[in-house]
């Protein structure tokens, strides 16, 4: 079984079509995907651009000013014109700076969430002042002194602190796609184990070994392979364009081992039936990037628009499933539905697992 394993390794890697598209091809993707538009989203993401419009509260420009460069990026206008800055995007919102402090948004994202917390935290401290200054004159300084301590309890991170940026969603998809991409090694091992469509296939039909055996051998020996690309895939994401995974990034590696598995299983399955080769290749490609389309590779809300409209297609998706527990992980740190995508994603890989053995298990030819 060693031995097997060893040589199927070995064949794999010289197959340089299946390298190309496995590896090479993925990150290819990635790099386009970072000079299109990931480095300068991930980056303008860093401060949130806000118009502030004067209106005589020079304490709450103070406290505005003390967020500029950190968490804010300012920009001071007249209404009209931060109206406009407002409706065609390139402010997140806007301050009125008069006596009673306001904020207009046109979103209900994470950066317009960060935006309403600032105001009320400020109207709160200003709300303490007055009560304070009523009740306890003696104590007004040192609540003065207290309130623009505040802004250094303000850190520009979401719950899991990374950013929470579109683009992640085609960066993520493309982790998935790449999973799923196993299915074209996947089939290329099925058809060496198929006697009526391979030569080296029917020389190892009258070998005394066992054909589990011959099973285990190929498909172990694909998912090694693809993991291990899937791995490398990861670390130019992260070490080479900077796209970052989460400070629980090892919890990625179930996701990307049963994504891998998956694919894999997906391959042998129809690597098992009596299509053409070509067509068998054909329905990979293009199977993985309906998928991936669905999961946000191609257009970053289409998985939130799936979810609203077909929940369901998001639970059967792998690549939506895989996407989803990237998110889970590297932006939310949310539990639940990272364990809901492992669960889901380990149930069609078990499936298609078992019906990739069955397929392939057992072979009679009448002739060859």
């Amino acid at each position: 079984m060693g031995r097997l394993y060893r040589y199927n390794v070995l064949r794999m890697l010289r197959t340089r079509a299946d390298m190309f598209w496995t590896l090479l091809f993925p990150i290819i993707m990635a790099t386009l995907f970072y000079v299109t538009f990931g480095s300068s989203q991930i980056e303008n993401m860093k401060t949130i651009p806000v118009a502030v419009v004067e209106g005589g509260n020079r304490i709450f420009e103070t406290f505005l000013d003390a967020l500029d460069g950190e968490t804010l990026r300012l920009q001071r206008m007249e209404a009209q014109e931060a109206q406009e800055a407002l409706e065609n995007g390139a402010v997140t919102g806007i301050f009125y700076s008069g006596e009673e402090p306001s904020l207009m948004v046109a979103g209900t994202q994470i950066n317009e969430s960060i935006l309403e917390m600032l105001l009320n935290g400020y109207l709160q401290n200003q709300g303490l002042a007055e009560t304070v200054g009523k009740e306890h004159p003696l104590g007004v300084l040192g609540t003065a002194r207290a309130m623009p301590e505040q802004t250094d309890y303000i850190e520009e991170v979401n719950s899991g602190g990374s950013t929470q940026d579109s683009a992640l969603d085609s960066f993520f998809s493309l982790v998935a796609m790449t999973c799923l991409f196993g299915a074209l090694i996947g089939v290329e091992s099925a058809l060496k184990l198929r006697a009526d469509q391979s030569a080296l296939a029917s020389r190892r039909s009258v070998t005394p070994t066992h054909r589990i055996g011959l099973i285990v051998s190929e498909m172990t020996a694909v998912f090694t392979i693809q993991f291990v690309n899937i791995c490398l895939l990861l670390l130019y994401l992260h070490f080479g364009l900077g796209i970052g995974m989460g400070r629980r990034w090892p919890l990625l590696l179930p996701v990307c081992a049963l994504g891998t598995l998956c694919g894999v299983a997906a391959g042998f399955f129809l690597g098992g039936t009596r299509l053409k080769e070509g067509m068998k290749i054909g329905i990979v490609i293009a199977g993985t990037l309906f998928l991936c389309f669905l999961s946000g590779m191609m257009y970053s809300g289409m998985k939130a628009e799936v979810e609203q409209f077909a929940p369901i297609v998001n639970r059967i998706n792998p690549a939506a499933l895989i996407a989803d527990a990237f998110y889970s992980v590297s932006v939310y740190e949310n539990s639940y539905r990272y364990g809901r995508s492992l669960s889901l994603l380990a149930a069609i890989t078990l499936f298609l697992t078992a019906a990739a053995y069955l397929r392939m298990r057992r072979e009679r030819y009448d002739s060859i």
